[in-house]
């Protein structure tokens, strides 16, 4: 192999090598925990992914199951993912519902309520709760 195509692929592969590492370290969090929606009274499993964006943000994305159906609601958030408030808003898969929530974690346990913002104002829709 011609010395110039064996710096190449090695410059390639070391590029491709931290390329990978900063993926696995970009400081991605996933929470796990369940909410309850006042419209059905029954707790069910959700799981949180948190991207960080900056200047103390998330992006943030929540997916469960409701009614039957899979969902990913996706969105922004402010705030602790460690001691302290966080809060946010998200959209469903059309972006037709917009949803708030907002709580605090206390020893790695986030607490918290979500309402969904209609033609009336936000609502109350129910809790969520997430830990590492």
């Amino acid at each position: 192999m011609k010395p110039a195509v064996r710096t190449i692929l090695t410059t390639a592969a070391l590029l491709i090598a931290a390329a990978v590492q900063l993926g696995a370290g970009d400081g991605r969090r996933t929470l796990n925990g369940n909410f309850m929606s006042g419209y059905q009274d029954r707790v069910k499993p959700l799981r949180a992914v948190f991207t960080p964006a900056g200047g103390g943000g998330w992006q943030v994305a929540f997916f469960f199951e409701f009614n039957g159906r899979d969902h990913e609601f996706r969105g922004t958030a402010e705030g602790s993912l460690g001691e302290g408030e966080l809060s946010g808003r998200v959209q469903n898969e059309d972006r037709q519902r917009t949803f708030t929530f907002k709580g605090s974690f206390e020893s790695g346990l986030f607490k918290g309520t979500h309402a969904e913002i209609g033609r009336r104002g936000e609502q109350q829709t129910g809790t969520l709760t997430l830990r590492d």
